[in-house]
């Protein structure tokens, strides 16, 4: 369980980006605390900020006059943490024009992927990474692109892409993903659920606009690529999307643990999937489940009848 978030001004009537941007980080740290980052242009150039620190602990520092900003709270599985490398956003290059993608959820065939496809080995051990390398193969950034990637990948997501030319896109899998459109303002904001999202607004100049409903929720379903120019037009198309409990894949394999709790929280991420929260998982190994019979359960869905 990563957290998606991000904000793209259309017509230059936000004050303060920073403010947003650290709210909505800020507010995005429910969903993962192990690494923090956000992706924005400047000058023309596309700049990638992270660390290895919850979004609690960060400061954010967004330039005047930014367009667009796309971010990510990650709740780490697969690679280090400890390797920045390995944290969102990641950066790509297609042609001349560079992009920043940021996922949450578990992809599975990653490996798989890179060796049939014969993409270039890399250090970054994220299977998000695979993502990246799927665009860069197509050549162009754009919709065909993205559809591709999402047809490959299997396993639980959604991504969020920002080019280099203010471009933003949100692929929708089985992840969730929460966007509002202030008109007025000219803004759209998003982030993984709505309740980050009004959490975070609170504390920001569009609070007056969201508790007055003066704002419009932008609908995203499940196989669906959606754009919003740097002009704030929309345009959306669709891809093949086969459910994440599909695929048939045991989870564990290709992870390492060094301890039990990183196995229970990988479990508790999983069943949020399945639509079980970490409470329920608590209360079974409260009563003297092991984790590996929680896992068992999960897939035979069996939550129900105990």
């Amino acid at each position: 369980m990563c957290g998606l978030y991000g904000v793209l001004s259309y017509g230059n009537k936000v004050k303060d980006m920073a403010e947003i941007t650290e709210a909505l980080a800020v507010e995005s740290a429910v969903r993962g605390t192990d690494a923090t980052g956000i992706a924005y242009n400047k000058n023309g150039k596309l700049i990638v900020f992270k660390k290895s620190k919850s979004a609690y602990e960060m400061t954010f520092s967004v330039p005047k006059n930014t367009v667009a900003v796309m971010g990510h709270t990650r709740h780490a599985t697969q690679g280090t943490l400890n390797f920045n490398g390995n944290n969102h956003p990641f950066k790509g290059m297609c042609g001349d024009e560079e992009f920043a993608l940021a996922h949450n959820g578990i992809i599975c065939n990653d490996k798989k992927l890179r060796r049939e496809l014969r993409l270039p080995s890399t250090i970054i051990d994220t299977d998000s990474y695979i993502a990246v390398q799927l665009i860069e193969s197509q050549k162009k950034l754009d919709f065909k692109s993205l559809k591709y990637m999402a047809e490959e990948v299997e396993g639980s997501f959604s991504f969020s892409v920002l080019d280099s030319n203010d471009n933003l896109y949100i692929v929708k899998g089985d992840s969730p993903i929460s966007i509002l459109h202030f008109k007025k303002r000219q803004v759209y904001v998003y982030a993984s659920t709505i309740s980050i999202l009004w959490k975070a607004l609170v504390d920001t100049e569009l609070f007056r606009d969201l508790k007055c409903g003066d704002y419009e929720d932008i609908e995203i379903q499940d196989g669906e690529i959606l754009k919003i120019s740097s002009k704030g037009k929309i345009q959306k198309t669709k891809f093949d999307f086969d459910e994440y409990g599909s695929c048939g894949y045991d989870w564990r394999k290709g992870f390492e643990y060094s301890n039990a709790n990183e196995y229970v929280d990988d479990i508790k991420s999983v069943a949020q999937y399945y639509g079980y929260d970490s409470d329920e998982i608590d209360c079974l190994l409260n009563n003297g489940f092991t984790p590996e019979e929680v896992e068992e359960m999960l897939y035979a869905d069996d939550f129900l009848e105990v």
